[in-house]
């Protein structure tokens, strides 16, 4: 893999994590329960983003840039478009500042806390899951390259003992895998 596709990989994979993650402590945090299309919608959104956050190498401020990035678009996806469905906003859900501004949304205490515990634990997993992938990549390498190709060893005729005679002979003729059969010799 080109670095190239290492970073669109790590990034991607952030985003849909983080998505994934926000969804669920968005719900334990109080708010409702996003559909799946739009838990879809908001990773397809957030892939790009995070792409460009994470950068060529691993880092951890990175990885968390872009899982911070990726909830606070859910966050604001999902408070804006709530007031489509209202079953989705619950009134302790969030605080609204000002009249027309739905776009401004500030999450309360318990909604604010399950994000950060998300995000938190988001980082933990992929900057730790990362470095156990490249891990495991180098032993598998490691014990690949200690294997060398073994020669074949060269076919030695088995020879029969000395002592068997006729009977052994006779005997291999007979269970030999040349077939002595065929149409006669005249056709």
């Amino acid at each position: 893999m080109t670095p190239r596709h290492v970073r669109a990989l790590r990034g991607t994979a952030a985003a849909w994590i983080a998505t994934v993650v926000a969804a669920t402590a968005h719900t334990l945090g109080g708010g409702g329960a996003p559909s799946p299309a739009f838990v879809t919608a908001v990773g397809i959104l957030a892939a790009p983003l995070a792409v460009a956050f994470v950068g060529r190498r691993l880092s951890a401020w990175r990885i968390g840039a872009t899982v911070l990035a990726s909830q606070a678009l859910f966050h604001v996806a999902f408070a804006v478009t709530a007031d489509a469905d209202p079953a989705a906003l619950h009134g302790h859900h969030v605080t609204r500042l000002g009249g027309d501004l739905s776009a401004l949304v500030v999450p309360d205490a318990p909604m604010l806390a399950a994000h950060v515990f998300a995000a938190i634990a988001t980082v933990a997993g992929l900057y730790g899951g990362e470095r156990m992938l490249r891990a495991l990549g180098r032993g598998i390498r490691s014990l690949f390259s200690r294997l060398r190709p073994v020669a074949p060893r060269p076919s030695q005729p088995r020879s029969a003992p000395r002592h068997a005679g006729r009977a052994l002979l006779a005997a291999r003729i007979v269970l030999s895998d040349v077939s002595r059969r065929g149409p006669p010799v005249f056709v």
